[in-house]
């Protein structure tokens, strides 16, 4: 039985070898400790493995050549540990993308430029899961690679690994929220006030909006019983949530239904009165 042999060692933790033509990244620990090129990976120190490519250049070797070793052995680190908790496999775009943002976040802190992530509230509402996970991600960058992190870059991380598992462009997931906090920051301009966005009624509103988008996009319908009274109780939420809805219309190209428009107004009313 032909077994991994190592080419290089990323980490103590994380080396890539080569078996039957095929270069893979494998993960497990203290399976890169002393590691020496050309020896044989211990297999029962295999945690995850990931088929790197077939003998020849790759997007990946690019990214060895430009990032340094350790951080692209802490970002497979993290990925097998996103895997392993949320129990599925994440497009394959990670294990390149990850690496070359995380090498740009050191650059950026290097150069003493600030990072700040404008959408850490939204994303931490939309994408709980990640963030969990990322929060424990940062502490391990952090921690092995001797440098200071901010706390807005695990919400960066959060929308890297949702791409990942939504297999879709990582633009794509930025640019969400970027509309979504656009969404929020015009509530809080036509209800004429700051709103507290670690306030439950903030994280409701952003799911609830999170949500209408949802059902539009699948053409679920939603019967809001309380129309008629939220018309008349809540005349004025009503007409602001008009402009929310057609906030959303012009930004992400759906046509939002009345009943919709009806819950909208009941959380403007929530927003309202913190």
């Amino acid at each position: 039985m032909v077994s991994y042999v190592v080419k290089k060692s990323l980490n103590n933790n994380v080396v890539i070898a080569v078996k039957d033509k095929y270069e893979f990244i494998i993960v497990g620990k203290g399976i890169g400790f002393n590691a020496k090129t050309g020896s044989h990976v211990p297999e029962n120190k295999i945690e995850n493995v990931f088929i790197k490519q077939s003998l020849g250049e790759s997007k990946f070797d690019t990214v060895l050549n430009k990032v340094d070793s350790k951080i692209v052995g802490i970002c497979e680190e993290i990925i097998f540990l996103c895997e392993n908790e949320l129990g599925k496999k994440l497009n394959e775009a990670i294990h390149t993308s990850l690496p070359d943002h995380i090498d740009f976040a050191f650059t950026r802190i290097k150069k003493g430029i600030k990072i700040e992530n404008p959408f850490l509230n939204e994303i931490m509402v939309l994408y709980p899961k990640e963030y969990r996970l990322e929060e424990k991600a940062l502490i391990m960058i952090n921690e092995n690679l001797s440098t200071k992190l901010p706390r807005d870059e695990i919400g960066f991380i959060s929308m890297h690994i949702n791409a990942a598992i939504e297999r879709k462009n990582v633009n794509d997931t930025v640019e969400y929220m970027r509309k979504i906090g656009e969404v929020m920051k015009f509530i809080s301009v036509i209800l004429k006030k700051d709103i507290d966005k670690s306030s439950l009624s903030y994280e409701r509103t952003v799911t609830h909006i999170n949500f209408v988008l949802e059902r539009i996009k699948q053409k679920k319908t939603i019967k809001n019983l309380l129309l008629d009274s939220i018309k008349e109780q809540l005349y004025n939420e009503y007409g602001l949530a008009i402009k929310v809805a057609i906030k959303l219309e012009n930004l992400f190209s759906v046509s939002v239904p009345e009943d919709e428009i009806g819950y909208i107004a009941m959380h403007l009313k929530r927003l309202r009165e913190l």
